[in-house]
């Protein structure tokens, strides 16, 4: 589908979703500029077939740019050799998904995740929750008791064009009573969160950019193995044979854990990830997390069936994404393994 250039005034679009641009020039070329944010990112002489310059592709130019701002301002103008300058200014939204929906619909009524149900969480863990502008949000928390509280959501960051808030469970807890789960909302936007009392140790714990270009955590539950590979390179040195080089690479195997129906389809997001991390989480707020180190996803199996029974559980391998992997841990001293263990594995 083909819009004039008229018609993007104002609008929103998912990079994943720019329809092709149509500029209606007349004969002769035209001098074509596309600005993201008052950077150009284009600027060429094109000439029109039948009076009309088509621009497609237009979310594969803009993606790079998006992905640093999440919401960027688009402008394309187009200068013929005659008559008056055409210009277009519109909003662009990062995304690598088929969102179903309109931009604009999304704008207001979702949160920038591609979970479509409960997240199950649990006390102790940090819960991030992104949506696209600055309204206000509130939490309503649920007890065992069957008593409710309606507070002000904790915001870990506001730009205006973007909000974070802090979702964690331990921002909504009350002495002497037990959080069984709690509703996020954000103008028109929803999300729950159960609570699982069972507090399952967690190996390892993953920060991943999802496919909004916002940060998601997810609590592996499952078994955690390591498999340190060693390639060495020998050589003869007065008649001895020396190891001159040891190259190491941790090659980590990893388990999510069961998942329910809505987070197995959530959980691909860390599959396509292009930038991974694992952390530790100390306690449930933004401030009680490491940096990390960064990983590189190297094989996924993700496999879901229609079956009754079936509970998904998906395994993965990964390694660190630096050359070194000898990786001293000094804030976690007694360990047997690195920071993407938990204590049952001591």
């Amino acid at each position: 589908m083909s819009l004039i250039l008229s018609s993007f005034n104002g609008k929103k679009f998912f990079t994943s979703d720019i329809p092709d641009l149509d500029i209606n020039v007349g004969d002769g070329a035209a001098l074509v500029t596309v600005t993201c944010d008052g950077e150009d990112v284009l600027q060429e002489n094109l000439w029109p077939v039948a009076g009309i310059i088509t621009l497609t592709a237009l979310g594969e130019l803009l993606e790079p740019y998006a992905r640093k701002r999440l919401v960027a301002g688009v402008t394309i103008s187009a200068v013929p050799q005659e008559g008056q300058t055409l210009t277009a200014t519109f909003t662009v939204l990062y995304a690598m998904a088929d969102v179903g929906i309109g931009a604009e619909e999304f704008y207001n009524g979702y949160f920038l995740t591609i979970l479509q149900g409960p997240k199950l969480t649990a006390m102790g863990r940090l819960e991030l929750l992104w949506y696209y502008g600055s309204d206000n949000a509130t939490v309503t928390a649920d007890y065992s008791d069957g008593t409710t509280a309606t507070v002000a959501a904790v915001m870990a960051t506001s730009s205006g064009q973007y909000s974070c808030i802090d979702a964690s469970p331990d921002h909504y807890g009350q002495a002497g009573k037990q959080l069984v789960g709690y509703t996020v909302q954000a103008g028109q936007r929803s999300q729950r969160f159960d609570i699982d009392h069972r507090r399952p140790d967690c190996a390892p714990i993953l920060e991943f950019y999802n496919s909004f270009g916002v940060w998601e955590l997810l609590y592996c539950t499952g078994t955690h193995k390591v498999a340190p590979d060693y390639k060495r390179s020998s050589i003869r040195i007065g008649g001895l044979l020396r190891n001159y080089r040891i190259e190491e690479t941790r090659k980590f195997e990893a388990d999510t854990g069961f998942l329910t129906t809505p987070m197995a389809a959530w959980a691909d997001e860390l599959f396509r990830s292009e930038e991974v991390y694992v952390v530790n989480v100390y306690g449930g707020s933004v401030e009680s997390r490491d940096a990390g180190k960064e990983v590189v996803i190297t094989d996924s199996k993700s496999e879901v069936t229609n079956e009754d029974d079936h509970m998904p559980s998906f395994t993965f391998t990964y390694q660190y994404a630096q050359r070194i992997h000898n990786v001293l841990q000094l804030n976690r001293v007694d360990r047997i393994f690195d920071n993407t263990f938990d204590h049952t594995f001591n």
